[in-house]
């Protein structure tokens, strides 16, 4: 047992390039000291620059690698990010709040894949997913996802708001041209800015799974939502410097 250390889950696809999904999450927790569980929601063929299939599981296989790891350890935040649909992720996430009400949970809805292949169009974001936003502590779309969730003619940072009724929402800036690299987390009636601290970056393949995995590494470690945000968007700026490929190095 690793008294010493916090628990955290990553429920995600596996990405044999380990830039991306499940094996990325677990690099980054390790990172913070955090020990991570990895439980696969989808097995995915690609490289760091090629989506070429996956194979989804159902909420029953999901569940059945989770039940044993949260029956033997303490766990007290999970991320979750690529997953087949909204029912197999509202029933991930009514059977981890019946077994650990207080649990933490991070979701990043990944509709797309750094190189281009669509998962999934949830329009009308609000309509399908409000039962599941009602149940988890943050959710981490990109500008783009934010106008694909929230329909035609939406406007990213108003459906924002919006959504903040029902949850806190970290709406990354790396694909708003009006502020470009600027995060701002809506919490109800509060919006926090976290402005780059660099002028140049090297885009890396799973940059938005790593930003999602390091703040629920720090949340695990008991640090505040605003400031898990605030030191995840450091860790992925040194993230996306660490090199000049798709393919980047963990650090703190």
């Amino acid at each position: 047992m690793l008294a010493d250390r916090p628990y955290a889950i990553s429920i995600a696809g596996f990405d044999p390039s380990a830039g991306a999904g499940v094996l990325a999450d677990i690099k980054c927790f390790e990172q913070h000291h955090v020990y991570g569980f990895g439980v696969c929601s989808a097995l995915t063929i690609q490289t760091d620059s090629e989506f070429l299939k996956n194979d989804w599981l159902d909420s029953l296989q999901i569940i059945a690698q989770l039940e044993p790891l949260i029956a033997r350890h303490k766990v007290s935040t999970c991320k979750i990010g690529l997953i087949k649909d909204v029912s197999v992720l509202y029933e991930v996430v009514c059977f981890l709040k019946s077994k650990i009400p207080d649990l933490r949970i991070i979701v990043d809805p990944v509709l797309k894949a750094s190189s281009g292949y669509e998962f999934h169009d949830w329009a009308n974001g609000m309509e399908i997913l409000s039962p599941v936003l009602k149940q988890i502590d943050l959710i981490t779309p990109n500008y783009n996802e934010m106008l694909s969730l929230g329909g035609h003619g939406a406007d990213a940072n108003h459906i924002a708001k919006l959504w903040a009724a029902y949850c806190p929402v970290l709406l990354k800036g790396g694909h708003n041209i009006a502020a470009q690299g600027t995060d701002y987390l809506y919490e109800q009636s509060n919006i926090a800015e976290f402005s780059p601290q660099v002028t140049q970056i090297h885009q890396k393949h799973g940059s938005g799974c790593v930003l999602s995995a390091a703040i629920a590494a720090n949340i695990a470690l008991g640090i505040s939502l605003k400031q898990a945000c605030s030191n995840a968007k450091l860790y992925i700026e040194k993230f996306l410097n660490s090199n000049n490929s798709l393919l980047g190095y963990h650090s703190l």
